[in-house]
């Protein structure tokens, strides 16, 4: 109960700004009702293996365009990694992509009971975007363009989940921005296109999110806190999503 009622003061919390907590509507609202040990002490911490699943959620209303597959991939890989080197998971089994709302809580009981594993990692990227007229260009300069600004501010959500009673064990989130400015008239060559910009934009943005619920993940395992580890698949999207795209 308390910790529905915490996804609760963060929905409300959030209402206004970014993207609202999606994990709830996916799983539901029993999920959220276990009242364990503390998270210190969860016994998802010694199990022999452990299920992953990365999804991007655009359900909300008003949500902006789910991250694309081939990013979500790369997030996948990341946590995986993180999971391993912070955590010492070994034994991480990878579940396929699952369908959007309707189904979700079903397909990933299914495929947890299939992969015969105790417990599973669920990950759920959303976010929200601001999209508003920008002039590009040095404000004394005489070469300024009419342009369009977006912001996107992510929301990464992490649960580990009981497939025994699917119950969750464990909860986190983790927010992050980015923001891209692009020319109405695009001009110049090699640069990504208007929609190649913007799925960085939210890959980005959802990385950034994403890290910082992992570090909440890796305190309950290791709460003494380690040297920042190299982890794989990381967007390397400063200057192209800070830059016009010309």
């Amino acid at each position: 109960m308390l910790l529905c009622l915490c996804v609760l003061v963060f929905t409300l919390l959030g209402c206004g700004a970014g993207p609202t907590p999606r994990l709830i509507h996916l799983v539901g609202n029993d999920a959220f009702e276990y009242m364990g040990p503390p998270l210190e002490k969860g016994e998802w911490m010694d199990a022999p293996n452990l299920g992953l699943v990365v999804h991007a959620d655009d359900t909300a209303q008003n949500a902006a365009p789910a991250i694309i597959s081939k990013y979500l991939e790369t997030l996948t890989r990341r946590t995986e990694t993180f999971l391993r080197q912070r955590c010492a998971f070994q034994d991480i089994v990878t579940i396929p992509p699952l369908s959007q709302a309707v189904n979700f809580s079903q397909e990933l009981r299914v495929q947890g009971q299939s992969l015969h594993v105790p417990y599973v990692i669920v990950v759920v990227l959303s976010s929200r975007e601001k999209i508003g007229p920008v002039k590009i260009g040095e404000a004394t300069m005489m070469t300024q363009m009419s342009g369009t600004g977006i912001e996107n501010s992510a929301l990464a959500e992490v649960g580990i989940l009981r497939l025994s009673d699917f119950q969750l064990v464990y909860w986190t989130q983790g927010r992050g921005v980015e923001s891209l400015e692009q020319l109405d008239v695009p001009i110049g060559k090699n640069r990504p296109s208007a929609i190649e910009a913007r799925d960085l934009l939210r890959a980005g943005a959802g990385q950034q999110a994403l890290d910082r619920a992992l570090e909440h993940v890796g305190t309950a395992c290791q709460p003494v806190a380690k040297p920042r580890l190299s982890v794989t698949g990381s967007f390397q999207i400063g200057d192209r999503v800070r830059s016009p795209v010309l």
